[in-house]
């Protein structure tokens, strides 16, 4: 064993011995110092190819039976993800809608609105027409809100009381503009299903005879259902995002 060091493995147990000899005295005191026992167990081992995903736990919706109103709990979340999949595919595109102007804040009598509150919005080939008899003094202020919204967007008075706006011509600016936009939008879809996982949580709080680890179980389902709709909300804006980058 001269110039190197030798493991010896006793009964399954491995045992490191330095390079210079030992006597059968010194290997058996060695043998019964805690420290010098390692077992084979204990070991770092390289694993090779890709490493093994973790356990995710899944839903059992049965902890929360009788207890926990599931079905209103998912439908609320889905609430969310099917608003943001409509703003999706109605107002952040590179096709826009008439449903864009709904980002362009307008203030009226020191409160917010949106164009169509105040005016008729019309969709057309090549852009948009607002008509604005019902409340002509508001077309200034509409004309002015477009322009200043950051959405390329001109309105120009083609009428008395009627505002043109051309569907914006698509740059790489516009396109960051809206993937900045959807990432917006997920962060309150996602927001508003945690605000639904919360008030699930605080009913399970609120409810009586149950024992402290039945709250704890109800409150973990609750949470693993939130997270199954963030990560359907997660993929609607990476998917958008590469829609709109092209």
């Amino acid at each position: 064993m001269s110039g190197m060091s030798r493991r010896l493995v006793f009964s399954g147990k491995p045992l490191v011995v330095a390079a210079r000899p030992l006597s059968c005295s010194a290997i058996s005191r060695v043998w019964w110092t805690p420290q010098a026992i390692t077992p084979l167990t204990d070991v770092p081992v390289r694993m090779k190819g890709k490493a093994k995903k973790s356990h995710v736990p899944k839903v059992d919706e049965s902890i929360l039976e009788g207890h926990v109103n599931v079905e209103a709990l998912k439908k609320s979340m889905q609430t969310a993800v099917d608003a943001l999949e409509w703003q999706f595919n109605r107002s952040i595109t590179v096709r826009p809608t008439v449903a864009l102007l709904d980002y362009v804040n307008l203030v009226v009598d020191g409160k917010k609105k949106r164009i169509k509150d105040v005016a008729v919005l019309t969709q057309q080939k090549d852009g948009f027409v607002i008509n604005c008899t019902q409340q002509p003094e508001m077309m200034n202020s509409i004309q002015e809100a477009i322009e200043s919204s950051g959405l390329e967007l001109d309105a120009i008075a083609t009428g008395k009381n009627t505002l043109r706006v051309p569907v914006p011509k698509v740059t790489g600016e516009l396109r960051q503009k809206l993937c900045r936009m959807a990432k917006e939008a997920g962060h309150k879809a996602k927001f508003g299903i945690q605000r639904v996982r919360g008030n699930g949580i605080n009913d399970c709080k609120r409810l009586s005879g149950m024992s402290f680890d039945d709250i704890k179980s109800f409150e973990k389902q609750i949470d693993l259902i939130s997270k199954l709709y963030i990560e359907r909300t997660e993929s609607l804006v990476k998917t958008k995002e590469k829609e709109l980058l092209g």
